[in-house]
């Protein structure tokens, strides 16, 4: 009998589903047959509720991004505390026990910390389906870590050590990186993409603001657009309307080329056209340009799992922090006449595989 899989996200930042549906997308390739949904867990079960969590989250990112880094740090190496387990069952995730005999799950999969918490607690309740966890981050904080999940899939074998030292198991650590949609398991030629997507043959730099376009200032777009008859810039505004206007009347106020998109879902053809990307870094994100071997200039990092993820591609020299306008016209210079001198810099070296956890479920299950 097929096995019948449930992916367990959440809205709260847009990386969770996109790993959930990166998975779901990888298993249908080779299992078609195979019954995989993808479930933002509190808007299924409490939609108003979570519409407004969703909104108290990045409402703090956007105006209290230091509020949110305080928060993130003070339980950085801690549990979900047993109270924070309760409320969360109880209240976000009612009903969910009704939602588990419904749909009758052989396995549950869960790309956000909340749903593995509380699925963590029904089976020390005795639910007995096994749970895997996949972290989203290039790090591990406390929320992620449950007694009673059956396997961690990491993004790197370096954060093995951080699951180990907080009582898990190394029989049920996979560090095969962050699951990408099937879009990203191949490379293709940058001047063919570039021929493809109707872009001159030139240096080019990627913008991109996450998905709802934070990462892409005034300061930091009135510095680039100087640039524009040396530099090819792709600027994804993602699903900020108004920025994306901003952005469309600067480009007509100033008659310059510039390649402006909205949320647009061929990302990864994009990154096959650039020489770098300017970007926020989150989970997801990181992972595309790794294996993309795309450069990353970081911009904006929100304080916690972005500042770490940051820290992380550093060390690998996969990126490198852009502070201020004066730190991006400086490497603009360069880019602008010696492209190589600049990409040249970093070593982008792919260390995991695109379709490795999808690979991995499905030997596991088959």
């Amino acid at each position: 009998m097929d096995p019948k899989i449930i992916i367990l996200s959440e809205a709260f930042g847009a990386g969770h589903t996109k790993v959930a549906e990166a998975v779901k997308e990888g298993i249908k390739l080779t299992k078609p047959d195979w019954q995989v949904d993808v479930i933002e867990l509190s808007y299924w079960l409490r939609p108003h509720l979570s519409r407004a969590l969703s909104q108290v989250y990045l409402k703090t990112l956007q105006y209290s991004p230091r509020l949110w880094g305080l928060m993130y740090q003070q339980s950085l190496d801690k549990p979900v505390m047993p109270k924070i387990e309760f409320l969360l069952h109880r209240v976000l995730y009612t009903r969910i026990m009704h939602f588990i005999h419904t749909y009758q799950p052989s396995l549950i999969i869960c790309t956000h910390p909340f749903p593995s918490t509380v699925i963590s607690r029904l089976k020390r309740m005795g639910l007995n389906i096994p749970l895997y966890t996949i972290v989203t981050d290039f790090a591990i904080h406390g929320s992620w870590v449950s007694d009673q999940v059956d396997r961690y899939f990491i993004p790197s074998p370096k954060l093995t050590n951080e699951l180990v030292l907080r009582g898990i198991e190394h029989s049920q650590i996979f560090p095969m990186g962050i699951p990408l949609h099937p879009h990203f398991w191949s490379k293709n030629n940058k001047q063919t993409m570039r021929h493809k997507l109707g872009l001159a043959d030139k240096p080019t730099i990627l913008c991109m603001g996450g998905s709802l376009g934070m990462g892409i200032s005034n300061e930091f777009l009135h510095t680039l657009l100087p640039y524009h008859k040396e530099i090819q810039f792709m600027i994804v505004a993602g699903k900020n309307k108004s920025l994306f206007q901003s952005i469309q009347t600067q480009i007509s106020k100033n008659k310059v080329n510039v390649q402006l998109y909205e949320y647009v879902d061929h990302i990864h053809e994009l990154m096959d056209a650039a020489d770098l990307i300017l970007t926020k870094p989150g989970g997801v994100t990181c992972a595309e340009s790794i294996i993309k071997r795309l450069p990353m200039l970081v911009v904006n990092p929100i304080p916690g799992q972005e500042e770490r993820n940051l820290h992380f591609m550093m060390e690998e020299r996969a990126g490198v922090l852009i502070q201020n306008p004066t730190e991006l016209k400086h490497v603009l210079n360069k880019f602008s006449l010696h492209p190589e001198a600049v990409t040249s810099q970093f070593h982008v070296q792919p260390f995991f595989a695109a379709n490795g956890v999808v690979d991995e479920l499905i030997h596991s299950l088959s």
